[in-house]
């Protein structure tokens, strides 16, 4: 499955996959660290940071330096296929030498189905969120939602890139969205798929809990956060690129 899930996402414009191997692919070099180990690096990538940053944005940029290819992996996996490789903490790995510049799932197991799926991701994720929470005081609400935000991104951002429907992707994310709430995420706060026209292309979501970056006092509020009102977000939409398909399509 991995080499087809390979080259179903080598034609998207936006696809961050972690390296994808079987078990021959484990790393056997010293700058290589399992997800478990990683916990203990989890200070240094914040320190790393800008120092003038505030901490929600450095917060929120280390959780995507240790999360993002392991949750659009686990996105586009069960959106293509309805299944995944079973993730645990000793099979995800990061190429870290002072940053991470390389992810790695060894996949040696399918997961049955959505709930054992979300035993092994959780498992996985915990540790590191909590790790990232109590390092940078950034709230769990915050800090999970992302994950599930990025869940549900992940399979709307596959649908649009190939002219799918929209709604439909949603649909199947909050699906796995619930296994992950019973395998132990926090149910904080939920993404909401917004409709700004009558046909499926006219639809974005909005994530469950900001992601913080407007904080820096470069970034503006975007499309996608919760914080912004319904004018100001229908203004965004009117000019944004999402609204229409990317034209990148797969049999």
């Amino acid at each position: 499955m991995i080499d087809e899930l390979r080259e179903r996402c080598a034609g998207l414009a936006f696809a961050p996959l972690p390296e994808l191997t079987g078990p021959e692919g484990v790393p056997t070099d010293d700058a290589w660290f399992t997800a478990a180990e990683m916990r203990e690096r989890v200070a240094e990538l914040l320190a790393a940071q800008d120092k003038d940053v505030p901490p929600g944005p450095r917060a929120m940029e280390a959780l995507r330096i240790l999360l993002r290819e392991l949750i659009f992996c686990t996105a586009a996996s069960v959106y293509f296929f309805e299944v995944a490789p079973r993730i645990d903490a000793d099979s995800y790995w990061f190429h870290y030498d002072g940053e991470v510049d390389r992810r790695r799932l060894v996949a040696t197991e399918i997961a049955a189905d959505d709930g054992d799926l979300a035993q092994g991701f959780v498992a996985t994720v915990t540790p590191l969120v909590t790790e990232v929470c109590a390092r940078s005081k950034v709230g769990t609400r915050t800090l999970w939602s992302y994950v599930i935000d990025m869940i549900h991104f992940g399979m709307l951002n596959v649908a649009r890139q190939l002219g799918r429907n929209r709604r439909a992707a949603w649909d199947r994310a909050a699906e796995l969205a619930e296994q992950l709430y019973a395998a132990g995420v926090p149910r904080r706060s939920r993404p909401v798929l917004v409709n700004y026209g009558d046909s499926d292309d006219e639809s974005w979501g909005v994530r469950g809990a900001c992601c913080l970056d407007f904080t820096d006092g470069v970034q503006g509020m975007c499309l996608t956060c919760p914080l912004l009102d319904d004018g100001a977000r229908g203004e965004l939409w009117a000019v944004s690129k999402l609204r229409r398909p990317l034209d990148i399509r797969q049999t």
